[in-house]
């Protein structure tokens, strides 16, 4: 269930947490967006690397702690995460087999992937807590309820004082035009794909909507940003300069607004969740 959008086709989506999804995830090659990121044309591999990069920039940078990716699919991000910043990782997915390839490649005694059957499912597959949660372009792939369902489990999963960083894209930059064009050239349909929208100006109310407890359990909105401006498309000219743009401002200081990805990092609070009947 990673989802890795990216500006030439789809990278490491898994399937929405229901029965019936609207796009066929099982019928991507095994570990194939896996090798896009470390193989692909230089414009992919930026905008994936870039991507994990920033998600770990606003993870809590000490020692020892413990980290569950929701949506892991071949287990990308998770390989990129130190050992000694989280000396415990977990990722899951509700994909046997990109399950099985994250574990016979980037599976370690402190790195593990789980299938789930579901969302709902992710209790009993899971059921540790953990000091943060990753949601790398997940939520845009889900109906409101799913959404409900993966923040109700992203609650209980997280310990108070705990982040959950959320990367998802920012309809109000060029990515529209970005998924027009792949719509036309790829075999891939984001019309299919794309449920739940979001920009950079409406992520908070959007979310609060359809989850109205977001605010009960998680009391403080750490940061939210955008990446992906224009850097990975200089990739074409240069991989290694163009990456070497992207880290020149710290990204705790870029407010932009229209990045092609919506950044947000919130703190998990000490309320606790009564189950819903």
């Amino acid at each position: 269930m990673e989802r890795e959008d990216q500006p030439l086709d789809r990278a490491e989506k898994a399937a929405p947490a229901v029965s019936e999804a609207r796009f066929n995830y099982d019928g991507i090659p095994l570990g194939y967006y896996d090798r896009v990121l470390r193989e692909g044309s230089p414009i992919r591999r930026l905008w994936h690397v870039s991507k994990f990069e920033r998600v770990l920039d606003y993870l809590p940078d000490r020692p020892s702690q413990s980290i569950l990716d929701i949506g892991c699919f071949a287990g990308t991000f998770l390989s990129m995460v130190p050992e000694h910043r989280f000396s415990r990782q977990l990722g899951v997915d509700i994909l046997p087999e990109q399950i099985g390839y994250a574990n016979a490649h980037y599976g370690t005694p402190f790195r593990e992937f789980r299938h789930m059957r579901s969302i709902a499912a992710l209790e009993a597959s899971v059921p540790e807590s953990f000091d943060c949660v990753t949601l790398i372009e997940v939520i845009e792939h889900l109906e409101p309820a799913e959404i409900r369902a993966v923040f109700d489990q992203c609650v209980d999963r997280l310990e108070p004082g705990g982040k959950l960083v959320i990367t998802t894209p920012n309809y109000a930059s060029a990515w529209p035009l970005i998924e027009v064009v792949l719509n036309k050239v790829s075999d891939i349909s984001y019309d299919e794909q794309h449920i739940t929208k979001f920009t950079y100006f409406d992520m908070e109310k959007k979310l609060a909507s359809i989850y109205p407890d977001l605010w009960l359990y998680f009391n403080t909105l750490d940061f939210k940003t955008t990446t992906h401006f224009v850097t990975p498309f200089l990739a074409a000219l240069s991989y290694d300069v163009a990456r070497g743009l992207s880290r020149v401002v710290p990204h705790q200081k870029w407010r932009h607004p229209f990045g092609n990805l919506v950044l947000m990092v919130l703190t998990r609070g000490p309320a606790r969740r009564t189950p819903r009947r």
